[in-house]
């Protein structure tokens, strides 16, 4: 039903800033049988199912409105909605997907109180539940939810045997080479062992141009892992998504840890800001 070439990401974020370390979040629009309609995808990256989830998406669903709002001629209507919540966790989903069920409504009093309450559904998809052979769609989907769940379940090595060959595709083609560091970069960050796991992966390589490439850009990421702490890292990771010059090791290793704070604090305020 929808036409994905209107498919047009709209550049803010309504996380709660205390829970951006285990969630994030896309809102995209869209035509869907002609009409505009908006997705809200919400990336859950916490190992427990959050019971407030519903809650928590009413909020930012009113929190897009409003936004909307702002921007709207007078008399339009909003658009809908729809809340997608991709649950990344060990443990499968176990809170509805209906929030009317998050309220306390007693049985018997659910003809006379349902209808005055708020009452949504969200789509859900768990890669708890979700083998890897079943988890479909183009190549750089199915390398970026897997590593997801490869993560997760502290599987990387076979992560990286299974999609060695779609990762040489990447590389085959200069336009994928950035994908290709990300998804590296985020199995480094995520993964205390990762450097080594990526090493036993570049030595099983056969094609030496393809080799040479991923050596290339894998020991420039590993050396980054190893040199850098995680503090150090997240401020070259602000900086890159801020467009401004990227620190080396060497002046963020000179800086006190409390000037390291003083610095983090400040970029990740400023990416905050420029998502809004």
């Amino acid at each position: 039903a929808i036409d994905w070439q209107t498919l047009k990401l709209e550049p803010t974020s309504f996380v709660d800033e205390r829970l951006a370390g285990t969630s994030s979040d896309l809102l995209y629009s869209v035509l869907l049988r002609g009409e505009p309609v908006l997705l809200y995808c919400l990336f859950e990256h916490q190992s427990t199912v959050d019971p407030d989830m519903p809650f928590r998406l009413l909020v930012y669903m009113v929190r897009i409105w409003e936004h909307w709002r702002k921007q709207a001629q007078p008399g339009e209507k909003p658009p809908c909605i729809v809340p997608i919540v991709l649950h990344q966790g060990g443990d499968p989903w176990t809170v509805s997907t209906r929030f009317l069920d998050w309220l306390a409504v007693p049985r018997e009093l659910q003809p006379e109180l349902a209808r005055f309450q708020p009452d949504f559904e969200h789509a859900l998809v768990d890669l708890s539940q979700m083998p890897f052979e079943q988890i479909g769609g183009e190549l750089l989907l199915r390398l970026g939810l897997t590593l997801m769940k490869a993560a997760r379940e502290d599987s990387l090595g076979a992560w990286l045997e299974r999609f060695g060959p779609s990762l040489s595709e990447l590389l085959n083609r200069p336009d994928r080479v950035g994908v290709f560091r990300v998804l590296m970069r985020y199995a480094l960050h995520v993964d205390a062992k990762s450097p080594s796991t990526v090493e036993q992966f570049v030595a099983k390589v056969q094609d030496q141009r393809i080799k040479s490439d991923v050596m290339s850009i894998a020991e420039q990421l590993i050396q980054r892992g190893r040199q850098e702490g995680r503090q150090e890292g997240e401020i070259q990771f602000c900086q890159e998504m801020l467009g401004l010059p990227v620190s080396s090791v060497e002046d963020l290793e000179r800086k006190e840890a409390s000037e390291l704070q003083v610095l983090l604090r400040e970029l990740e305020g400023r990416l905050r800001r420029r998502m809004k």
